[in-house]
């Protein structure tokens, strides 16, 4: 018995570490030296995210860098729950935290001095393994606040905090998924719940710096980019 208690928190452990590094993998710097010849760090705002590498590297880069951090979220999730499927391995914890070792290595990435990005995408990955609907909702947020706005920051947080609130609202009313379907609208553990309330302050606080632009007025934004791009 102790044996296996101490077999399935090594694993665990293993695991953990394994997100952690997946998510460090800093894959903006990365595709933008290997497809552009570019450090993405030394362009726009210097932040190795999805936002800046669709600025710096063009859409096509930019959203192959949104598509590679999104699986960060995913990659150790999925395995670990495929794992439980075939009743091969059943973890000791819950599956956010292999999520979230994947959100803090993208945020404090072990390859570069621990100067990462904000998580958005990363964190966006986590939500469509585990709460599907909360990654729907936030992403209809998220392109509402973008249309009419133009800004990513703004966008990203309300992203957050429909996310958020979905997730709470799935806990108090939501049921646990028998089917296909039903893992749509099943509702998370109330330890999810909780750290999604945590992530969320996480991301927040990273925006900050864009809070402060936003209220000076030096914030990038992609529709005056655009309409400044068509009148040239």
């Amino acid at each position: 018995m102790e044996l296996s208690i101490a077999f399935d928190a090594s694993l665990a452990i293993i695991f953990l570490i394994i997100s952690y590094l997946i998510g460090s993998i800093p894959f903006g710097l990365v595709l933008g030296k290997l497809i552009e010849e570019k450090d993405i760090r030394e362009y726009g705002s210097g932040n190795i995210g999805s936002t800046n590498a669709i600025r710096v590297l063009g859409k096509k880069v930019g959203f192959l860098v949104f598509i590679c951090d999104v699986l960060k979220g995913i990659i150790i999730i999925l395995l670990v729950k495929i794992l439980s499927w075939t009743n091969v391995w059943n973890s000791p914890i819950d599956l956010f935290f292999y999520g979230a070792a994947a959100i803090i290595g993208h945020v404090y990435p072990i390859f570069l001095d621990f100067k990462g990005g904000k998580a958005v995408a990363t964190s966006l990955g986590v939500l469509i393994i585990l709460t599907p609907l909360s990654a729907i909702t936030c992403l209809i947020a998220f392109l509402i606040i973008f249309f009419i706005t133009g800004y990513v920051s703004l966008s990203s947080t309300a992203a957050t905090i429909t996310a958020m609130i979905t997730a709470w609202i799935l806990y108090i009313v939501g049921f646990q998924a028998t089917n296909f379907l039903d893992y749509f609208i099943s509702s998370p553990g109330l330890t999810e719940a909780i750290c999604y309330t945590f992530l969320s302050a996480l991301i927040i606080c990273k925006h900050i710096n864009n809070y402060k632009r936003l209220l000076n007025g030096t914030e990038s934004n992609f529709k005056k980019k655009k309409i400044k791009n068509d009148s040239n």
